[in-house]
Parts: C-alpha cells; structure tokens; sequence
C-alpha cells in the first residue's frame, strides 16, 4: 500500500492547534468543519497558543476513546485498499509527482480533508457522509499534493486549484471509480489550464 492509515491523541491535539490558526477564515469563507463542542468557548479564552494547547489537551483527554479511532482507521483502509491500486494506476499516465509512501491521519474534527505536502493527508471520519466520501476525500487531497508545484508554477488561486483537482474526477478514468463526485461550487472548472496540468 502506497498510503498508511494513522490515529493518536497526540495528532488530535496538533489538528485542534492546527484549526486555530486558520478557524476566522473556515469562519469568514463559511466553510463547513466539524469541531468538538469545547473548541469555540476555547478559542475565545485562550490568551495564548500555549493556553489553547494546555486547555484541548485537558478537554480532549475527558472525551478521546482510542478504540472509536482504531475501528474507524480500519474501516477506512480497507475501503482505500479496495480502489488504491487503480487510483495510482490511472494517475501515473499523466506525469505527476507520486510519492512511494502517504500519511493519512484519521480524526473527527475539521474539513473533510487537508493536505500538507509533500505526502501527508487529513481525513475527517465524523458524520455518515464522510464515512461515504472517505475514498473521494482521500483520492481528492492525493491530486492536490500531486499537482502542488504545477499549480505554483502557473500562478492559480484557490478556485482554480479545487477546479484542476475536480476536473481530474470528470475527465480521467478516475470517473469509473468514483461515478458519484460532485463538482464543488466554489472552484472554478477551466480544460485548459487542466490541460497545462496534466500535459
């Protein structure tokens, strides 16, 4: 497998501190995440990173049950394992950075999904629908991390990025794998500037 399925306490507590730093854009750009029930009072009382840090570690430990996360690592590799291999296999045509090796870190608090280049995914597993889309998610934040420098290289924003990302979904094979993506309503989807990206 090309891609490793990860859980802990520990990574938990860095995504809380992680979401703190971007939490008024996800609220400014009203972008759907999912936060423990202490996350906003906390926000708000926390002087410092270090308080909010101390004051999700206090919290989280009253509420963090490792075996919810286990099942939940497991029942995602397994539904991974069932498409990874045509996934890479479908991309590999067309000339994008693939790592030997993905770090997917499970966890019940923020976006669907976040990468962090080179090789490191954030999957969200809290409501059905994610359970649903985790395969989606997953493949979504790999294409981004694939055509990270490509997408640097030719200057694109934010709507134009998640465009690229989805057009990959309609215009690949990958659309055999995946036939239900739907298209997000704040990218914008232009071929050509796809075209750039997968020539």
């Amino acid at each position: 497998m090309k891609v490793f399925f990860l859980s802990s306490k520990e990574r938990e507590i860095q995504k809380l501190l992680n979401i703190r730093s971007e939490y008024q854009w996800f609220l400014d750009n009203d972008f759907p995440i999912i936060l423990p029930k202490f996350y906003e009072q906390l926000y708000q009382k926390s002087k410092s990173k270090k308080d909010f840090k101390i004051g999700s570690e206090k919290e989280l430990n009253k509420i963090y049950n490792k075996e919810i996360y286990n099942q939940k690592v497991r029942a995602v590799k397994n539904e991974w394992k069932k498409v990874e291999t045509e996934f890479f296999c479908i991309l590999k045509k067309y000339n994008l950075k693939i790592k030997d090796k993905y770090l997917c870190y499970v966890s019940l608090y923020g976006p669907e999904g976040q990468f962090k280049y080179p090789n490191i995914i954030d999957l969200r597993i809290s409501k059905e629908s994610d359970d649903r889309e985790a395969n989606e998610t997953i493949a979504h934040e790999l294409i981004h991390l694939m055509i990270l420098k490509k997408t640097e290289k030719l200057k694109l924003d934010y709507k134009k990025i998640e465009g690229i990302v989805d057009l990959f979904f309609k215009k690949t094979e990958l659309k055999n794998i995946f036939p239900n993506y739907k298209l997000q309503s704040i990218a914008e989807h232009n071929e050509k500037v796809f075209g750039k990206v997968i020539g």
